[in-house]
């Protein structure tokens, strides 16, 4: 039974710079209060019609998420078509290697924030996703030859929580105060999964049974979304508690 006296541990951290795009992972993942320092800032769209690209639920972007993309405060944005490439989103070559990737003449466009008018990502929760380790492993459990990797569902932070008789104990924290060292979540809404989590992505190969078992077992939900309440600076190994009811 989850309880405020029961505790984990960030065991990894992710920032997506470019939407549907493989994200980087962090040593350090500083939060204000929209989120991820540099989390979600660009999307990709087809520069012939300017649609905005949802691999999800459309083939014609099913290869987005093998492209890569990470950001630093210093330099920007950087992209790359293999994960040892890269360049700034302006180089002509990148675009043109990301083209090929994909299937289409992508274009990278920037994001407005909320409550600003402009290009807006299709789908705006709680700025924080996370996800448990238990999750996951009750995941592998339900799906005995898939791949289970956290990549395919895109969290910010994963949190290594012990197993417990909820298949995913994060459901029993929406509501509830998150506190990991200095920073403070609060659970707010279930994170709904869609084909994403199927496709094959940079380093994963495509799963079909895996959205099969989340809406068998889980009815769609996997993982939850986070609002942030107190910001800071979050680090793998930081202790992960619960307070509140």
């Amino acid at each position: 039974m989850t309880g405020p006296e029961m505790s984990g541990s960030v065991s990894a951290l992710w920032r997506y710079p470019v939407s549907s795009m493989a994200g980087e992972r962090l040593s350090v993942a500083p939060l204000d209060p929209s989120g991820v320092v540099g989390d979600r800032l660009w999307g990709i769209v087809d520069g012939s019609d300017e649609r905005i690209a949802s691999p999800g639920r459309e083939k014609h972007f099913v290869e987005v998420p093998r492209g890569y993309a990470r950001w630093t405060a210093q330099a920007g944005l950087f992209i790359s078509a293999d994960g040892t490439t890269w360049a700034k989103p302006d180089d002509a070559g990148a675009i043109e290697n990301l083209s090929s990737l994909f299937g289409f003449p992508a274009k990278l466009k920037p994001f407005v924030r909320r409550g600003q008018v402009g290009f807006r990502p299709r789908y705006e929760h709680a700025p924080i996703h996370l996800l448990t380790t238990a999750a996951m492993r009750s995941l592998e459990r339900d799906s005995p030859g898939s791949i289970v990797d956290e990549r395919r569902f895109r969290p910010n932070i994963v949190v290594d929580w012990p197993d417990e008789q909820e298949p995913i104990p994060e459901n029993g924290w929406l509501g509830r105060e998150i506190r990991i060292g200095d920073v403070v979540l609060k659970g707010s809404i279930p994170c709904g999964r869609c084909g994403f989590i199927t496709i094959a992505q940079a380093g994963l190969p495509l799963d079909v049974e895996l959205l099969r078992t989340v809406v068998k077992r889980h009815s769609r939900n996997f993982g939850i979304y986070c609002d942030i309440l107190v910001p800071g600076e979050i680090r793998p190994g930081d202790t992960v508690t619960l307070a509140g009811t």
